[in-house]
């Protein structure tokens, strides 16, 4: 029956016959499904169980040249033979663009670590022993604590398959398991909250004791804090919060932002734009991390590859699209859902850790600088003019040693000059699966308000 539907891979297959039948030169398309799994508990007892499922398949067709998407979330022969319809319809309405699908091509055969069988058997049973292990930990560590009101543990799976009409096809898997401890410490009528978690490819990594441990020592830390005067510090970006940081303005170094007019960095490649022996890359090739893969969005071949090297701008990160609007070869820096245009973005943002330092040396390098160690809002942050002004929570650190906590204040300052103002950076980044990988960072100043 027409309803009936249809497998993934045939799915595909008919998505790109129908869009050529209709004079569609060249055309890819794009299947994902994703699943997930939630617990929460409060107080001993499961405060919700969810589970969650995506599944869809997304159509790009180039009628001479110019694109037309259109997606569904179903797959049966009517649903992908309207899609078909509707991308070529909507091409009428695009520009033309020089671009060439990619053909099939090799790839390094690397095991890139994004799946275990062990993500399965993170049932909600084992969820539940691992919260109430932490909850137990939790209020047993200070007296201080008055309330565990973040317990929450979570899969996730997702299967990615891209074909295109010149014979390419990928497929990609991954799978995580998570595990996050939110706690509130009280003394009078402040109180502090404090958090810890942790993601993993595989089952059996977490210890739930030394998380709820490490959220109590967090929130019990902050309690007494109160701001600092107006005024200009030096700056120690915490591993755990620099990545986040970062990630506000990593929007500036996507092409399409540029040609858009949309990043102060257009028409600045091949200037210093920070200091000397910074580097900025994508990592694709990282094992485990969320960002690995070893084709692009699009099924270009991915690669390292610096965006800054040693202080200065090379380059942004392109799509087909973008790369033949500068008259540039591809770059392998697509990313594609099923229900969206082609974008780009990094395949793991990472500062490296070579030229890094200790800890205790970073917070050394000044008499008196501020740790922070909690980002509060960023709404005041502005990756298209590059502004900073956000909320922190840290400590005020004198010759080395933390001297009280700090809360209240607001970060102002500007990303390019706080690129030029790096002083140093951290030797680790934080542990666990992420996109963006980022060490301690330290700047020379950022201004302080109260």
């Amino acid at each position: 029956m027409s309803d009936t539907p249809l497998s993934p891979a045939d799915a595909l297959q008919l998505a790109l016959d129908t869009a050529k039948s209709l004079g569609v030169g060249q055309c890819d398309a794009i299947y994902a499904e994703d699943d997930s799994l939630s617990l929460d508990l409060f107080e001993g007892r499961v405060k919700s169980l969810e589970r969650s499922d995506s599944t869809g398949l997304g159509l790009r067709v180039l009628v001479e040249g110019r694109p037309g998407y259109s997606f569904t979330e179903r797959l049966t022969r009517p649903a992908i033979e309207r899609v078909a319809r509707d991308a070529v319809a909507l091409a009428a309405f695009t520009d033309a663009l020089p671009i060439e699908l990619p053909a099939p091509e090799e790839v390094p055969g690397i095991d890139l670590e994004q799946w275990s069988e062990s993500v399965d058997t993170f049932d909600p049973e084992t969820m539940r022993n691992l919260l109430l292990e932490a909850e137990a930990a939790a209020r047993q560590a200070d007296g201080r604590i008055e309330n565990v009101p973040h317990l929450g543990c979570s899969r996730s799976r997702g299967t990615t398959l891209l074909a295109n009409s010149r014979g390419l096809f990928s497929q990609r898997r991954s799978g995580s398991v998570s595990m996050g401890v939110g706690v509130v410490a009280k003394t009078g009528e402040v109180s502090k909250m404090g958090w810890d978690g942790l993601t993993l490819r595989t089952t059996g990594g977490f210890d739930p004791g030394a998380m709820a441990r490490q959220a109590v020592q967090r929130a019990t830390s902050l309690l007494g804090a109160g701001p600092v005067p107006a005024g200009t510090l030096p700056i120690l970006f915490d591993r755990h919060v620099a990545g986040s940081f970062l990630s506000l303005f990593l929007s500036s170094f996507l092409a399409d932002s540029v040609q858009k007019g949309q990043s102060r960095l257009a028409g600045r490649v091949g200037e210093d734009i920070a200091r000397r022996g910074f580097h900025l890359g994508t990592r694709p090739h990282l094992k485990g991390m969320s960002g690995s893969r070893l084709r692009d969005g699009e099924g270009i071949p991915t690669a390292d590859r610096n965006l800054i090297e040693d202080g200065k701008l090379l380059g942004f990160l392109h799509n087909l699209e973008t790369a033949a609007r500068d008259g540039i070869r591809p770059t392998g820096d697509a990313s594609r859902g099923y229900s969206g245009r082609v974008g780009a973005g990094f395949s793991n943002a990472v500062v490296p850790l070579e030229g890094g330092l200790p800890r205790e040396q970073l917070l050394g390098a000044h008499p008196r600088l501020l740790h922070v160690v909690k980002l509060d809002g960023s709404t005041g942050c502005n990756a298209v003019s590059g502004e900073i002004s956000i909320g922190v929570q840290g400590h005020l650190v004198e010759n080395g040693r933390s001297v009280r906590p700090v809360d209240r204040i607001t970060l102002s300052g500007n990303f390019l000059d706080f690129l030029k103002d790096l002083e140093a950076w951290g030797d680790s980044w934080k542990p666990g699966v992420q996109s963006v990988l980022v060490p301690d960072l330290l700047v020379k100043g950022l201004a302080i308000a109260s």
